[in-house]
């Protein structure tokens, strides 16, 4: 993090209009009543702020390192550690400060992101490739819905397997729809050592992060946003994120 091209920025605090974009005010007044309130609002400020840093040319990709998740928070609920829609909000805020229209969300959480899906589920400038084979909320009804910007794919069971389903169906799938912008969700329960599938190791991750970056590089002139958040054990990050910035800013190269 200390390499003269890598830049590391505090996490502004989100305010509540901007939360206001996607959720409801009833839900908003829930959630400040929480312990989650402030660290929910640093999580969201800082996608927002690396967000603006990206299409405002300051930096050309970013890691967000969040304090809680977000692909589980609907407009007036949330479940699963998620209270906001964290990397959900930054496509309104490019919207409206930007002018940006498309946008290509990718989530390798173990989990169905069902707050995204039900979001933009009718907004067709958003392409959602969410990688959940199976591991579904209770809480939601139809975990499957897709259209022709929507797709569930399944998780490999091991790195190797992992790695081959996401160049199957995440690079064509971008280039096809040509969005402005890149989001990845990086969520790491899918670690051996996590909660979730249990199946990969530390080295899928900045595999993952090398191909990604590659894509947005030939698509949006390298605009990609990657979210992570607090759901592996702590030597997994540690030896995962220097290394997914690593190919974010081509010290590799």
């Amino acid at each position: 993090f200390s390499q003269p091209n890598v830049t590391y920025c505090e996490s502004r605090l989100a305010t509540e209009e901007e939360i206001a974009r996607i959720h409801t005010l009833k839900w908003i007044e829930e959630v400040k009543r929480s312990q989650w309130w402030r660290v929910s609002l640093r999580s969201v400020g800082g996608l927002l702020q690396a967000t603006e840093k990206v299409l405002q040319g300051e930096i050309d990709n970013a890691l967000v390192i969040a304090g809680v998740g977000g692909h589980h928070a609907h407009r007036d609920s949330a479940w699963g550690g998620c209270y906001f829609s964290v990397t959900g909000l930054g496509i309104p805020h490019a919207r409206e400060k930007f002018g940006t229209t498309k946008f290509a969300i990718v989530d390798t959480d173990t989990h169905h992101a069902d707050g995204v899906r039900d979001i933009f589920l009718h907004d067709d400038d958003v392409l959602h490739l969410c990688f959940c084979g199976g591991y579904y909320g209770d809480e939601y009804d139809d975990p499957v819905t897709e259209n022709r910007t929507k797709f569930c794919f399944p998780h490999g069971s091991s790195d190797g397997e992992e790695i081959e389903n996401f160049i199957k169906e995440v690079p064509g799938r971008i280039e096809e729809f040509r969005p402005e912008m890149v989001f990845w969700i990086c969520g790491m329960d899918t670690h051996r050592d996590s909660y979730g599938t249990r199946a990969l190791t530390d080295n899928c991750y900045p595999r993952l992060a090398e191909i990604i970056k590659a894509t947005a590089d030939r698509v949006c002139d390298g605009k990609l946003i990657v979210k992570t958040c607090c759901n592996a054990p702590p030597h997994a990050t540690a030896y995962a994120l220097p290394r997914i910035v690593k190919h974010l800013a081509e010290l590799d190269e």
